[in-house]
């Protein structure tokens, strides 16, 4: 087997529960690609992906490697471990069962997201949490939304955000968006900070496509998963549809998602 270990450059404690668990896999036989963070994501293939760190380190892989449609183990080296499913003082009892497959699958969804200019793509990002578009400065900000083909209506205000069940509990539920079970297949749609006061989150089938143009604003930008951002003008276009492929989540213990987000999301700052 060869598997990716994807680690954290700028975490001490991630490079070096990287070296052990990659002489560890190598003892026993297989191959191992290192990926530290590195701007680009590697091209060999491999089997299996094993991530270092926190939630951002995991969105950051789930969305380079999106098309592999390979399993990932998240290992919990950060402070909230939403996408992890063990600590990382329990990686190295459960290795010899993530290498024998002794697992389970979790699907979740991931978000496909095409940014066009003058109706002619010009980059294309999968996404595991939220595209969001914003406004860079305290103006309104106008934009025309259309939903599998059919127009919506304009949301005016901060910007929109646009969630999988993933990433409901992240940015969308600080701006009042509802939580998703994360394995159910929908888009999220959050106002950010809205001028007109009937628009609300709204939950929408995945098998929909949803466009956004702008109407009206300065300064405006495209966010991917809060890690990537690029600016719009009136001629850009943004097309979210569901990815062809999910993100294939390893489960070493049972994960009860209704116990994890009560006991994450009652955190204080003495955490």
């Amino acid at each position: 087997m060869k598997v990716l270990v994807v680690n954290n450059k700028r975490l001490t404690d991630t490079m070096e529960m990287g070296e052990r668990v990659s002489s560890l896999l190598r003892r026993w036989g297989n191959d191992v690609l290192i990926d530290s963070c590195s701007q680009d994501a590697t091209t060999e293939n491999f089997d299996s992906i094993i991530v270092l760190g926190g939630d951002g380190t995991m969105i950051r892989a789930a969305r380079q490697y999106a098309d592999r449609n390979v399993p990932i183990l998240g290992v919990n080296m950060g402070t909230v471990g939403f996408l992890s499913n063990i600590r990382a003082a329990e990686l190295e009892y459960n290795l010899q069962r993530f290498i024998n497959q002794d697992y389970s699958i979790e699907e979740r969804m991931l978000q496909k997201v095409t940014v066009s200019q003058n109706d002619e793509p010009l980059a294309v990002y999968y996404s595991l949490n939220e595209v969001s578009i914003k406004s860079k400065c305290s103006r309104v900000l106008s934009l025309d939304v259309q939903i599998a083909g059919f127009r919506h209506g304009v949301y005016r205000g901060d910007g929109i955000i646009i969630a999988t069940p993933s990433g409901s509990t992240a940015y969308s539920l600080s701006c009042g968006g509802p939580v998703i079970d994360p394995v159910l297949k929908v888009f999220v749609l959050t106002p950010i900070n809205s001028y007109i006061l009937n628009k609300r989150p709204m939950v929408i089938d995945a098998d929909k496509h949803i466009d956004v143009t702008l109407v009206d604003g300065e300064e405006v930008y495209v966010s991917i998963d809060g890690q990537i951002s690029l600016d719009i003008d009136k001629s850009s276009s943004v097309n979210v549809r569901t990815a062809e492929h999910g993100l294939r989540l390893v489960n070493m213990k049972p994960r009860h998602f209704f116990k994890t987000i009560r006991k994450r999301l009652q955190r204080d700052d003495n955490y």
